[in-house]
């Protein structure tokens, strides 16, 4: 099993998680046969953030962690299959272990968070996503 967190950078925050996707340009892969993590730019997934939860697939991963998520990308995730857990630390290393131990809740419908802007930080004014 493949499980992807977003993270807030590859170097000395690399085990600090970011608050979701749309805030971070870097992410943990952790691979749980190999118990390896590796941590890379969202761009080396995919260029376009939309397109994400397809790259996650092409890189056979099948599980995220993330403290919040927009109801949107929650629906993307879910439509291919990816299942999504809700982070409950800041560290990537304890939200692993949790998993893995069964510990940590799927992230439901009604509490991905919405937002009127739907992810598209130019057009709102909102605190919460940026």
């Amino acid at each position: 099993m493949k499980v992807v967190i977003p993270v807030v950078d590859n170097g000395t925050a690399k085990d600090a998680l970011a608050p979701a996707f749309h805030n971070s340009d870097f992410v943990c892969i952790y691979d749980s046969e190999s118990e390896n993590y590796e941590w890379m730019k969202t761009v080396e997934i995919s260029e376009k953030p939309g397109n994400l939860s397809l790259g996650f697939k092409q890189k056979g991963i099948g599980t995220v962690i993330s403290k919040s998520m927009s109801g949107m990308a929650l629906s993307l995730f879910k439509a291919l299959g990816l299942e999504v857990y809700e982070a409950v630390s800041n560290s990537v290393a304890e939200n692993i272990s949790l998993l893995v131990e069964n510990k940590l809740k799927p992230i439901m419908a009604a509490s991905a968070s919405d937002s009127s802007c739907n992810g598209l930080c130019s057009s709102c004014s909102s605190d919460t996503c940026k």
